[in-house]
């Protein structure tokens, strides 16, 4: 009895399978046919928060290159984690006008001498688009994300302490009076 009831239905629950299947790869196969690319609405509302007096003079940029080995030595139950980077990234030297003064300035009958503040980097940065990730190990525990994110900021200070070794404010200085000089004289 429990066998017939089977060979009954056994029929049937091949028909619902079967009809199951067709109807599932129709779907993907109508999928492909049909673009059913989302679309996406940008609406932006974008206002001023703050306006900022800069007043500072870039005189001089330096672009550097690293190889940089970012390594996270790792407890004795996991591995050690590694990355190493090829930084590329840019310094530039400034001096800030903000800082000048009545103090800065003396007037005499024939000259006019300003004393200029003193140069300084005014801002640093890694280049993303050109930098590029050349090897990477994580431990179990690691994401690689995070130790990425380490290894950049650590080279990006390293950008403005190999800038200042370079001489980038001594640099600074020299192309204030070439740019400046002129200019003063002239008026």
């Amino acid at each position: 009895m429990a066998i017939k009831f089977i060979l009954r239905i056994l029929p049937w629950l091949f028909i619902c399978l079967l009809g199951i299947y067709i109807y599932l790869s129709s779907r993907s196969f109508l999928s492909g046919l049909v673009d059913t690319e989302k679309k996406i609405e940008i609406t932006n509302n974008i206002i001023v928060e703050k306006i900022e007096l800069l007043g500072k003079l870039e005189l001089c940029k330096f672009y550097i290159k690293d190889i940089v080995e970012h390594k996270v030595i790792a407890p004795w139950y996991d591995k050690n984690s590694k990355v190493v980077l090829i930084i590329s990234g840019e310094a530039i030297g400034c001096i800030d006008l903000r800082k000048i003064d009545s103090t800065s300035v003396q007037v005499t009958e024939k000259q006019v001498i300003i004393t200029l503040p003193a140069a300084e980097i005014c801002n640093f940065k890694v280049d993303h688009q050109t930098s590029k990730i050349y090897d990477i190990e994580t431990g179990f525990f690691d994401d690689d994300k995070k130790i990425i994110d380490k290894a950049y900021q650590l080279a990006e200070v390293e950008i403005q302490k190999s800038a200042r070794k370079m001489g980038i404010e001594k640099q600074t200085r020299l192309n204030a009076e070439i740019i400046l000089k002129p200019f003063l004289s002239a008026m």
